[in-house]
């Protein structure tokens, strides 16, 4: 399943915008590398600028997402040579991030991508935190900075390590996508020349920022915060994948409009899920009245995960299926024909074996 470039229209895609916003992402990444270090000695005040940094964390990722699902440039080649650009500063390989991500849509909600989930008959609540905080506050941004040594390993090393996760009936094997996609002799390439390039960013880095290396690593963990904390915002307590269930399950958040742009209306989780190769741009539109409606304050949802892990026996039941109230001819891109959609954003649902408890915790 190809999610990133399945039907898209490039006239739907806004290049423009979209270029002249990496040119912005990647001269706050120049600041964080290299400028700031070498004005650090002269004005100290400057550290602070960091804040600004960090707190485009999300805008940045955003850019790449774009990328990810090839719809940051129409010409595929020019998309993914700038999206390689952005994530060598993020820094991860862009194969990998894409990868993952691609594979987040197709397993999502399944035994592999919920980490807030824990079975009571294999393991305690207590130990199930000590899993899940960590991955919560700062594992997945460090699980793709480790990336960039992990992609030096042998292929066999990384095949045997997928083939330890659990399988889902009705899926295919991670392992044998790994081995398709990402273990391809000129993906490899690819990857190893992006970490080398990534390590010798952070180590010229480190060296410039000399005595200030650790705002450097504050600004880091800060975008690791920030990247790990809303990942799983969308998704948390959500319907778990059941074989032949519909595995577009995501929860739509709710700003304002100002601070949507600002991440590229990546609040629009439900409907991104929905309509992957719809550019950031489109997004708006082609959320439905449900989604509207039943949108969770965006704040809220990402402080709500602080709850801690859910039981398997407590996690919510599937969300009813309704067709969508507008067509999205308007978006100029072609959609599944297919009305019954998995939007958890319309509202809650009582969990597996209960009446009456409220959805989640």
């Amino acid at each position: 399943m190809n999610m990133s470039s399945a039907a898209t229209d490039p006239r739907s895609i806004p290049a423009r915008l979209n270029l002249l916003l990496a040119v912005l992402a990647l001269t706050m990444s120049g600041w964080l590398w290299i400028a700031l270090p070498l004005l650090l000695p002269a004005l100290p005040a400057l550290g602070w600028s960091l804040l600004i940094v960090v707190l485009a964390t999300t805008f940045y990722w955003s850019l790449l997402h774009e990328g990810i699902h090839a719809v940051l440039l129409p010409d595929r080649r020019l998309n993914d040579a700038l999206s390689r650009l952005l994530a060598i500063g993020f820094p991860a390989p862009f194969a990998v991030l894409r990868f993952g991500h691609l594979k987040h849509h197709q397993f999502n909600r399944t035994a592999i991508d919920r980490s807030e989930v824990f079975d009571p008959a294999l393991t305690t609540r207590s130990a199930a935190a000590w899993r899940y905080y960590p991955q919560l506050l700062i594992g997945l941004y460090a699980s793709e900075v480790a990336a960039l040594l992990l992609v030096w390993l042998p292929p066999a090393w990384l095949l045997r390590l997928a083939q330890r996760l659990p399988a889902e009936p009705g899926l295919p094997s991670l392992a044998q996508s790994l081995e398709r996609q990402l273990l391809k002799p000129d993906t490899l390439r690819a990857m190893r020349l992006d970490s080398l390039m990534s390590m010798a960013l952070m180590t010229c880095s480190v060296w410039l920022y000399g005595t200030h290396a650790w705002m450097l690593l504050l600004a880091l963990l800060g975008r690791g915060l920030l990247i790990s904390l809303t990942d799983n915002a969308y998704h948390y307590a959500t319907p778990l994948h059941a074989p032949g269930d519909d595995v577009r399950q995501a929860r739509q958040l709710d700003l304002p409009r100002w601070a949507s742009a600002l991440i590229l209306h990546f609040n629009y989780h439900a409907t991104h899920h929905r309509h992957p190769a719809l550019p950031w741009s489109k997004l708006p539109a082609a959320a439905s009245a449900q989604d509207r409606q039943f949108a969770q304050p965006y704040v809220r949802a990402l402080l709500r995960q602080l709850r801690g892990p859910i039981a398997l026996k407590e996690t919510p039941g599937r969300p009813k299926f309704s067709c969508p109230p507008r067509s999205l001819q308007a978006a100029r891109i072609r959609l599944r024909p297919s009305c019954r959609r998995a939007a958890w954003s319309r509202g809650p649902h009582p969990p597996r074996g209960s009446a009456s408890r409220p959805w989640g915790r």
